[in-house]
């Protein structure tokens, strides 16, 4: 037995002498220089691509199985002078006896000088689209899901691969993609990437750097990385620990400024469950510092997306600035300079929503949702709630240089200047309004708005497809409350407008003060207005005027003009006397005024205006022109006469003015609308002339009835009220 192992020992050992030596003349005596026209000609056939080796191969075979190439291009075969890769040099070796143990043992991987060029023409074709077999698509399917069979089969039986690699070396690398079909360029270059030992299950080293440049947006950004990574094949799971990520990017997204990020964090990949987390993700951009935790999942499918983020109060004005942009002009100097946010992240491939969200902007507190629902159509969505928020500190400054000097006086100006006419200047961005997706709602307990504290406050909104729609706007302000609504067809020319307003107990005199108009009216407002109108201007809004309008005003007065003084200068024109003594009040108060009124194309037409005045009742009948801003209004009073507990002798009403209603006539500008109102002295003439006939036809008729009773007795009563019907009285 023991001369048996020693034969079987000397054959073993004469076998390995001669296969080194076999490997020792083989390398020696073949040169596989001498068959690079069969190796590209293999490559034509196999792979369809047009291979060239413009260096030698340098190679062994023991104990490494190494090769080295120089000067290598790829092509397609079609298109030989048009390289899709180019590599200057590549070098890796296999250690040999580690392959008889299914081990295989990969030295180095050293590739220096690559050049990849990607091109999609203006048909959509890609110039990679004819890179390997060009057999039928669908066997080659097949062929590739047997092969895939087949190495899981011989896993399975022989047990599977080991695989590691001592480094991974890339330098100088360039790569460049174009598409002109959607005019996209970008360019990856001056890339270098390090790695430790690829070690199944063992952490090692990575670098990357690399210099991203694109065209539109013309924008340079350099990329810095650095982790530690780990892979398990098994397990299909792959790992970053403590990844550190910089970014220096500047161009025209930034107006040429220079902007740093820096991302850390760990990531997990794991195929087989189809999940990539992002843990301990920290953020830093200029003076904004996040933190936060991503999940996503159904990677082969619909991808979702769950995590959380905290963004710590930061300053948005600085952050804007550093980015390069520039935020409109506020009203308010410092407004956004302190912001913080928390809240939930839910998404897919197609939206990311904030939800649970808090956010704090300049003291405000805001809880709700917030994001984009979709990232094709810019669709935000947003649904807020909160305590205080002053709108006003982030509106455009007030114009000071055309603020008024004071406030109006009570009554209207007495100025009787024409007004400035309405103005051609756009009011609203209607092309951006156009463009707008957007569904959400605002609901505050205080808004300070246009000046005014509205307590409490809803407001919701929709915009899509050009159109906008106002679905809730109400609050309560003034000492009432307000509901609108209102839509805007901002994606038509001219564009449509509608408005819908109901107000409820609002204390006008208040209302007109707040928004600099002549105060001409006192009292509690209720007031229902539903009308249309199109164009961008004031000139075309008020032109373009239809709709109708319903209003009451309770316990008030009108500002600036005693109507009550006026029926008494008309009744003492009729009585031919002059008034001994001035009413002294300057405004009329009154119980009720109400009337409707219909706008047709800028004019507004009054025909049923009611005013219970003490001891008058007013009816109202006339136009107000808003385009030539004039009206022509006519007032009936229907007297009591002088109610006061000194009445002036010479307003004294007796019978004879009962049903009589006294005219006034207002024509003037509407900024001085209560002070154009006077008596209608050729109305009054009248009224006087028909009192004369009245009482010459009671004289005749108080004659007439005391010759009758001398002459019919008892029957002059029904012919004294036959003949008053022939004077209709």
């Amino acid at each position: 037995m023991k001369k048996l192992a020693g034969i079987v020992g000397l054959a073993v050992l004469a076998l390995v002498i001669l296969a080194v030596g076999a490997l020792f003349f083989l390398t020696r005596l073949f040169d596989p220089n001498d068959y690079k026209e069969q190796i590209q000609q293999a490559a034509r056939e196999q792979a369809n691509i047009e291979l060239t080796l413009g260096g030698d191969i340098g190679w062994s075979l023991f104990p490494w199985l190494g090769i080295e190439l120089k000067q290598v291009g790829i092509a397609p075969v079609e298109q030989p002078d048009q390289p899709l890769a180019e590599v200057g040099s590549m070098g890796l070796g296999v250690e040999v006896l580690p392959l008889l143990r299914r081990q295989l043992r990969m030295s180095d991987v050293i590739l220096d000088s690559i050049n990849l060029n990607l091109r999609v023409d203006e048909q959509g074709v890609a110039n990679w689209a004819g890179i390997g077999p060009q057999s039928d698509p669908q066997a080659a399917a097949e062929a590739a899901e047997e092969g895939r069979a087949a190495a899981e089969q011989e896993a399975d039986e022989h047990g599977r691969l080991d695989v590691t690699v001592q480094s991974v070396r890339i330098t100088n690398a360039r790569i460049e993609y174009s598409n002109r079909q959607s005019d996209q360029h970008l360019l990856l270059e001056e890339v270098n990437l390090r790695t430790g030992a690829l070690l199944e299950d063992q952490p090692f080293d990575v670098e990357f750097l690399g210099l991203l440049v694109t065209s539109q947006p013309a924008m340079r950004a350099r990329i810095d990385l650095k982790t530690v990574a780990s892979f398990s094949l098994e397990q299909q799971r792959y790992q970053l620990d403590g990844f550190d990520l910089t970014l220096d990017a500047s161009g025209d997204p930034f107006n040429g400024r220079a902007v740093g990020m820096r991302v850390q964090g760990d990531s997990v990949i794991d195929l087989a469950a189809q999940t990539a987390e992002l843990k301990q993700l920290r953020l830093a951009l200029a003076d904004l510092r996040a933190t936060g935790e991503l999940t996503a999942s159904q990677l082969d499918s619909d991808l979702q997306l769950a995590g959380r983020i905290n963004v710590a109060e930061f300053d948005a004005r600085a952050l804007v600035h550093a980015l390069g942009q520039q935020l409109p002009e506020m009203a308010q100097a410092n407004a956004l300079s302190k912001v913080a946010l928390s809240a939930a992240i839910q998404g897919s491939s197609t939206s990311l929503m904030l939800q649970d969200m808090q956010l704090l902007v300049d003291g405000t507190e805001l809880a709700g949702s917030m994001g984009l629902a979709d990232f094709e159509k810019q669709a935000l969505r947003f649904d807020l709630s909160g305590s205080k928020l002053n709108i006003d500190h982030y509106l455009p400054p007030a114009d000071t240089a055309s603020a008024p000097a004071g406030a109006p006086a009570q009554g209207g100006s007495t100025s009787q200047t024409a007004p400035e006419p309405w103005s051609s200047e756009p009011i609203l961005p209607m092309e951006t309004l156009a463009g707008l997706n957007v569904k959400g709602s605002l609901d505050m307990q205080q808004v300070q708005l246009t000046g005014q504290s509205i307590s409490p406050f809803k407001m919701a909104l929709e915009a899509e497809d050009g159109t906008l729609r106002l679905r809730q706007f109400e609050g309560g302000v003034f000492g009432g409350q307000f509901a609108a609504s209102a839509t805007i067809g901002a994606g038509r020319n001219p564009a449509p407008l509608t408005l819908t307003v109901k107000l409820t107990g609002m204390d006008s005199q208040a209302l007109q003060q707040a928004y600099d108009m002549p105060e001409q009216v006192r009292g509690l407002l209720n007031l229902d207005m539903n009308i249309k109108t199109q164009g961008n201007s004031m000139r075309h809004w008020i032109n373009g005027l239809n709709g109708d309008v319903r209003f009451d005003v309770g316990n008030g007065a009108l500002l600036g003009v005693n109507l009550e003084q006026k029926l008494c200068q008309a009744i003492a024109l009729a009585n031919r006397e002059a008034l001994s003594a001035d009413f002294g009040a300057e405004n009329t108060p009154f119980n009720k005024l109400s009337g409707s009124f219909k706008l047709v194309n800028g004019t507004v037409q009054s025909r049923d205006l009611v005013a219970a005045l003490p001891g008058i009742t007013a009816r109202g009948n006339g136009d107000i022109n808003l385009p030539d801003q004039r009206l022509n209004y006519g007032v009936g009073l229907h007297l009591e006469g002088d109610q006061r507990e000194m009445p002036d002798p010479a307003c004294r009403i007796n019978e004879r003015y009962v049903g009589i209603e006294w005219p006034l006539r207002c024509e003037g500008y509407l900024h001085n609308a209560a002070k154009s109102c006077g008596v209608d002295t050729q109305g009054v003439t009248r009224i006087a002339g028909q009192l004369l006939r009245n009482e010459a036809e009671r004289k005749i008729g108080d004659k007439v009835g005391e010759k009758l009773e001398e002459k019919l007795g008892e029957q002059a009563p029904a012919v004294r009220d036959a003949i008053r019907g022939l004077f209709n009285r």
